[in-house]
């Protein structure tokens, strides 16, 4: 309906309701039809449904055209998003918002985009270019990094890609010459299961060579095997180690317990059961590697990177708050640096996997132990939010940058260890909040429909607590790390 008019009114001598003329609605939707405005369209189809007219031809038509220029902006906008992706070289973003063109219903429309087969041409050139560095180098972990990005991105069918296959397999090959002559039976198991796990085709083609079946033999050897053992039944044991997670290194797990040490205050909330621990010891640390999800968090981060630059606000960065609020993990350790630091010196990540300028900080996230393995596994869940907790800023999920508070909703196992989740969080721009009882739909209306993307609840402040941090779109947090620790009082 055109703003500023209302349809007919009459009562209806059957049921006594009041209701419109159906030959002003059908006029409005008409009117909908020729207007080049979304909005006259959706005026038009609302009035409709208001009073119960959605049976006619004219209404369909204006919902169909409405969803049509809905979805021609949706591409619009994909388009823009493949341009600024491949002008910053960025393959996961190129790859997944290529894969959406040619999966989600109406991809036509994108594809036929001149910036779509330019976003292929920038990812197929990208690919290329990481595999002839990886030949060059002949580093093996380039090798391993570039081999995984083309069967990624499938493009597993380049020269490039196939040379370098055959590179990784005589590195595999030599590394298993070099552990059956030291006789180390993790280093051949390591070995093993990285070709299994790395190359699809190891059975068609290690199976012939010799090195391969006797480092097989060598290691059911050391493992004092009886010879009716066949391969088949080793290399499947091998196998079935999980390649979602890594378990990290001494050194790495000694940088943890600095970052729990460092974020960690000994104060009781309401949310406390039991004693308040006078420390948290890290006994394991595991990394994660669940591919789908961190595209999606990469692909929700970038738009809130370009919504923050489109319209800057820096007061709501929370690192220009004041000097106290500096996010807690964004500060150095005792070591000398900060904890995303390290992470990306030990695995050679070209960024910082963080970015204060947008918000993004590694953010703790306590629960029971089943709980942080399934949504390491699969995902948040925003329909079970609250469901450990109280909700005073809403049905979100609830981040804190401080262990002590985490530890509050984390259960012990049957070996006595608590688990809590380390995750990158996109907060975007802050909706700031030091109220002691908060508007809670004021706060999550203006950060799902308005221009915040997430709320810092600051009860640090008004009840020398902590700085609670919420946000209401699972794709703003990826949980990277799951820290097993031990409570010691």
């Amino acid at each position: 309906m055109l703003r500023g008019k209302r349809p007919a009114l009459t009562r209806s001598w059957t049921s006594g309701k009041i209701v419109a003329f159906p030959c002003v609605l059908c006029k409005d939707l008409a009117r909908s039809l020729r207007a080049s405005s979304s909005f006259v369209r959706e005026e038009a189809i609302l009035s409709a449904q208001q009073y119960e007219q959605t049976g006619s031809r004219l209404y369909k038509d204006a919902e169909d055209a409405l969803q049509t220029v809905l979805e021609e902006k949706r591409v619009e906008q994909i388009g823009r998003q493949l341009a600024d992706a491949a002008a910053r070289g960025d393959l996961e973003m190129l790859h997944s918002l290529l894969q959406a063109g040619k999966t989600r219903p109406g991809g036509s429309l994108l594809t036929e985009r001149p910036e779509f087969s330019e976003a292929e041409v920038a990812l197929k050139k990208g690919v290329r270019q990481s595999l002839q560095r990886a030949i060059a180098t002949c580093s093996r972990k380039a090798v391993r990094k570039a081999c995984a990005e083309a069967e990624r991105y499938g493009y597993s069918d380049l020269p490039e890609y196939m040379r370098l296959v055959d590179l990784q397999r005589q590195l595999c090959l030599q590394n298993l010459q070099d552990a059956m002559a030291r006789r180390d039976q993790e280093a051949l198991r390591s070995t093993l299961q990285e070709m299994i796990e790395q190359d699809a085709d190891v059975n068609a083609w290690a199976g012939q060579e010799p090195k391969f079946q006797e480092a097989i033999k060598v290691y059911k050897e050391l493992l004092g095997l009886p010879p009716y053992f066949e391969n088949e039944q080793v290399l499947s044991k091998i196998s079935k180690s999980s390649v979602k997670k890594e378990l990290l290194q001494n050194t790495l797990c000694e940088v943890f317990q600095e970052l729990l040490d460092a974020t960690y205050r000994r104060v009781r909330t309401k949310d406390r059961r039991g004693d308040v621990p006078s420390r948290l010891i890290v006994k394991e640390a595991v990394v994660v590697k669940n591919l789908p999800n961190f595209v999606e968090y990469v692909r929700r981060r970038e738009e809130i990177r370009k919504e923050c630059q489109e319209r800057p606000h820096p007061a709501t960065l929370l690192n220009q708050l004041e000097s106290r609020s500096v996010c807690k993990t964004f500060a150095a350790l005792p070591s000398g640096k900060p904890f995303h630091q390290v992470w990306r010196e030990s695995h050679d990540l070209p960024n910082d996997p963080v970015d204060a300028g947008i918000n993004e900080f590694y953010l703790f996230h306590g629960t029971k132990p089943s709980s942080a393995l399934a949504i390491a596994e699969g995902d948040f869940r925003l329909d079970l939010a609250g469901s450990n907790a109280g909700t005073l800023y809403g049905r979100g999920l609830y981040f804190s940058e401080s262990t002590g508070k985490s530890d509050e909703y984390a259960t012990e196992d049957s070996r006595g260890l608590c688990c809590m989740l380390v995750c990158r969080v996109t907060l975007g721009r802050l909706l700031y909040t030091d109220e002691e009882y908060p508007n809670t739909n004021d706060l999550v209306r203006r950060c799902t429909r308005g221009e915040n993307h997430s709320v810092l609840g600051d009860r640090e402040k008004i009840r020398n607590t902590f700085r609670e941090m919420i946000v209401y779109d699972t794709h703003q947090a990826y949980p990277e790390f799951v820290v097993w620790y031990s409570r010691e009082m």
